[in-house]
């Protein structure tokens, strides 16, 4: 019973990041690979308070920018920041960065920086997300397909910039996982639930390497882990 209870549940969180993602993640607008810029949005600060109005994020740097009515602008870095939300408009559609202490990935240091990551979900696995960029330098034959897709940016003579996603899982103990390789590494973290996992992977088709069928994969597995542990 728990078991199709949980079906049912994902099949649903399945559909719906299905038929929203694709439509909803064109609507971003970026005036550099790594500046996004949304028209509204809000700041919490670590003091408390929050702050309201149009957000830059310039990834690279870890600084968000928020531009006040009167024009100003005020800037901050993850140590002075809780969270912030950005909302797209006119679908409304937002995105939630916490700041995590992180160790850059550099093993067993001690070192934790606080950091912004994109939050994807919520759960027994939290899935966060930062980006990378990659040069490519495409084949005439894919050139125009390099033109009309938003992940790609035109840079020096033939080359083209790429954002790849780097994905994590925030553990609830608040350890950072990196998942170099997505399917393994999230099948070990998956643990006695991973032939579960997989048979749900299988039955709906969904492929680790798109990220609204790999946010339902981890959904999943927390339906499962809820069912287990009401």
């Amino acid at each position: 019973m728990k078991k199709k209870l949980a079906n049912r549940i994902c099949s649903v969180c399945v559909g719906v990041a299905m038929w929203l993602w694709p439509a909803l993640a064109q609507a971003q607008f970026r005036s550099a690979i790594d500046v996004q810029e949304w028209p509204k949005g809000k700041v919490v600060l670590t003091t408390g308070d929050t702050i309201y109005g149009a957000l830059i994020f310039y990834r690279t740097q870890d600084v968000i920018n928020v531009q006040h009515e009167d024009g100003s602008i005020s800037s901050f870095s993850p140590v002075n920041v809780d969270y912030f939300v950005a909302q797209e408009m006119p679908s409304g559609r937002s995105y939630y960065f916490k700041t995590l202490p992180w160790d850059m990935g550099r093993a067993y240091s001690d070192f934790k920086k606080p950091t912004f990551f994109e939050q994807l979900n919520l759960g027994a696995l939290t899935l966060i997300v930062r980006e990378s960029y990659v040069s490519k330098s495409p084949s005439r034959s894919g050139w125009r397909n390099y033109l009309y897709d938003a992940r790609f940016y035109p840079a020096e003579d033939q080359w083209v910039e790429q954002v790849k996603e780097q994905y994590f899982v925030l553990l609830p103990d608040g350890q950072i996982v990196q998942l170099r390789n997505v399917r393994r590494d999230l099948h070990k973290l998956f643990g006695a639930k991973s032939k579960q996992v997989k048979e749900f992977v299988k039955e709906n088709k969904l492929d680790y390497e798109r990220p609204h069928e790999l946010i339902a994969i981890v959904n999943y597995f927390n339906t499962l882990s809820l069912a287990t542990n009401p």
